[in-house]
């Protein structure tokens, strides 16, 4: 998959000051090349001294963007996306009109395009938080969030309207979706339909349990 482009916001150098448009570049560089390394190799196996031969610069360069290779997927983090217009456009639709089923196979294919689309740094991230790193466990829930909050709502609608059970609760309905859109993403592409859990018949399973979840009576 292509990564998308990276940390384009400006950003200040580690003592604070204003980075210049050369500064810029070469963090970007550093962030770009970090995020080359990860689609190939773990986290923990890219040093430093690896992304400043990559960028074509020097470890002591890369020390004065940041502390370290964690530091620069945080960055990366920083400007990449887990939600989209598009995704933000169906899932605001009205759940509970006609078209519901083929809306929740719209927003599967749209989120695990999405997903896939920053899967480098997604999956560093999400490993990174599973072995206890707060810094990505923050980041992880931080991205997570607008989506989180457009489910949650929309759950809370199928509710009022007698579609779901009242006792589940939206937020945790919200997380089980998101958990399962995340999952099918990451490992989605690499399934087979010969055993018949490929990746269209995966999707086409989230599609539904994800339109039941939000109360569609197609």
């Amino acid at each position: 998959m292509n990564e998308p482009a990276l940390a384009q916001a400006p950003a200040p150098e580690r003592n604070g000051r204003k980075l210049g448009a050369k500064g810029q570049r070469t963090r970007q560089q550093l962030i770009e090349a970090t995020v080359e390394l990860l689609k190939t190799h773990g986290l923990r196996d890219v040093s430093v001294v690896d992304v400043a031969r990559a960028a074509n610069t020097s470890p002591a360069t890369f020390y004065v963007y940041f502390k370290g290779v964690p530091e620069a997927v945080l960055a990366a983090l920083e400007n990449s996306s887990q939600t989209s217009p598009e995704l933000e456009a169906l899932m605001a639709r009205d759940w509970l009109a006609p078209g519901g089923a083929e809306a929740a196979a719209a927003f599967v294919e749209e989120y695990t395009a999405l997903w896939n689309n920053n899967r480098t740094i997604f999956v560093v991230r999400n490993l990174a938080a599973d072995e206890g790193d707060d810094r990505f466990y923050e980041a992880r829930m931080t991205q997570a969030l607008p989506i989180m909050n457009a489910i949650s709502h929309q759950i809370e609608r199928a509710q009022t309207a007698g579609r779901i059970p009242a006792s589940l609760s939206p937020r945790a309905c919200a997380g089980t979706i998101l958990m399962m859109l995340e999952r099918l993403s990451a490992i989605g592409p690499m399934s087979r339909e010969e055993d018949r859990v490929g990746y269209a018949s995966l999707k086409a399973a989230a599609a539904h349990s994800l339109a039941m979840m939000l109360g569609v009576r197609d």
